[in-house]
């Protein structure tokens, strides 16, 4: 695996959500499972995909869904079911079969290096396993691809990467089709988590893309952390102070900042300590 797909991994364990971080772990490393439509169907198969991703605006979890769907299908002993909403859902079964195997492998890996198998749903590395864990997937892929992350401010429509190259959201990820959030002028700050950034004729976009609700995973889990002092015209702020991670910065009371200062250093303790003992 690739050593952003690892550092995904040994987070997973720390935050509960080693199954489903095996799965994007998996598709990240592999080709797409979807099938390249005709030009005729294009809007009709990328709708498809949108419903796929369920409001997570997320490419890594939109695949993570089908192979939940999958395992769903298999358990019941339905599999030629599974190929019939393949065929509706123009996803590539072969694909989809292979990446689902190869999560097997990684588990395999992982158990012989000493972590506990990813797989299992009654142990610790899961207990975040639920409806409601999308924020802990979103800090997992943050803390994977990072330094890939980009931003943009209000009333813009392209991202800025941490090199300050401006992107688009590559024509392939799901936040770039029609009626998705980031496929329009943004209202806020936000922030992605992105695969690569590709050269094209004229520009560059941005693939594989997670919108970020929070820039707390890039605080907590990501780059150098930093705080300081405040200051307002050339004063300072003697209750508020700046907490940064490299390009990232947020201001905050004193307290909150100290607090943060706090929980960052035990994490990074918790990975090294994982890292040199995965037992």
């Amino acid at each position: 695996l690739e050593p952003k797909v690892g550092k995904m991994l040994i987070w997973s364990y720390i935050l509960g959500c080693a199954k489903d971080t095996t799965g994007m772990a998996v598709a990240m490393s592999y080709k797409s499972p979807f099938i390249l439509p005709p030009p005729s169907m294009r809007r009709e198969v990328e709708q498809i995909q949108v419903n796929l991703s369920d409001g997570t605006e997320s490419d890594q979890v939109t695949v993570l869904n089908i192979l939940n769907e999958l395992d769903r299908f298999y358990n019941r002993g339905k599999r030629n079911q599974f190929y019939g909403y393949c065929k509706r859902n123009f996803i590539n079964n072969p694909t989809i079969n292979m990446i689902s195997d190869l999560r097997k492998n990684i588990s395999r890996e992982l158990r012989a290096i000493g972590f506990d198998d990813p797989s299992d749903l009654n142990s610790w590395n899961n207990r975040n396993m639920s409806q409601g864990n999308l924020p802990f997937l979103q800090a997992v892929i943050a803390a994977g691809l990072y330094p890939n992350i980009a931003s943009r401010e209000q009333g813009q429509m392209k991202f800025s990467t941490f090199s300050n190259q401006k992107a688009k959201i590559h024509l392939s990820s799901i936040n770039a089709y029609k009626g998705q959030p980031l496929s329009k002028k943004s209202q806020m700050l936000e922030y992605i988590a992105y695969g690569e950034l590709v050269k094209g004729v004229t520009s560059y976009s941005l693939n594989q893309t997670t919108h970020l609700a929070s820039p707390m995973p890039l605080l907590l889990l990501c780059g150098n952390f930093r705080i300081r002092p405040a200051y307002v015209n050339g004063e300072k702020v003697s209750n508020i102070c700046v907490v940064s991670t490299d390009e990232i910065f947020c201001q905050c009371n004193r307290e909150s900042g100290y607090a943060l200062a706090i929980l960052r250093k035990r994490l990074d303790d918790i990975v090294e300590y994982i890292v040199a003992n995965p037992s």
